[in-house]
């Protein structure tokens, strides 16, 4: 089971109490995964955003989107590694649209914590507060990536 005190540190739980947390603790599943394992694959149907404990995965853009990077690789183009206590996934607690990117687990023993997008929906329904606060840090969050990446572009 997953403690309070590592998920106060997750950024998408800022501003809720210890209680809260403690309530989405309880819709965390652990899963173990090894270096090499898929955990999310581009364009699969999103249903669950992912908290890394241990490890580090990688997220990779499959060859074929229309990207400069991507264009010019046969292979799987790196964007970027994540280790403990960062997310990824999360648009998936919002929609079920597909997976924007391919994520890698890059060393053995990696230890996730899953939180399914009906669990956390059900969750959001018999407490708003929580639904608020979370999906206000996703918005936050994906604001600041989508204005990262298009100062990139420029």
């Amino acid at each position: 089971m997953v403690s309070v005190e590592f998920l106060k540190k997750i950024a998408l739980f800022s501003g809720l109490s210890d209680d809260e947390i403690a309530r989405i603790g309880q819709v965390c599943q652990e899963i173990v995964v090894n270096r090499g394992d898929v955990i999310l694959e581009e364009n699969a149907p999103s249903d669950a955003m992912y908290i890394i404990h241990e490890g580090m995965v990688k997220v990779l853009l499959e060859p074929g989107k229309v990207t400069p990077e991507a264009l010019a690789a046969p292979a799987p183009t790196p964007l970027l590694s994540l280790g403990r206590g960062q997310v990824f996934g999360e648009m998936g607690l919002v929609d079920r649209g597909a997976r924007s990117a391919t994520v890698r687990c890059a060393a053995d023993n990696t230890r996730l914590f899953a939180i399914n997008r009906d669990d956390f929906l059900q969750l959001c329904e018999e407490d708003t507060r929580i639904g608020y606060v979370v999906m206000r840090n996703i918005a936050k969050d994906l604001s600041f990536k989508l204005r990262v990446r298009n100062l990139a572009w420029k």
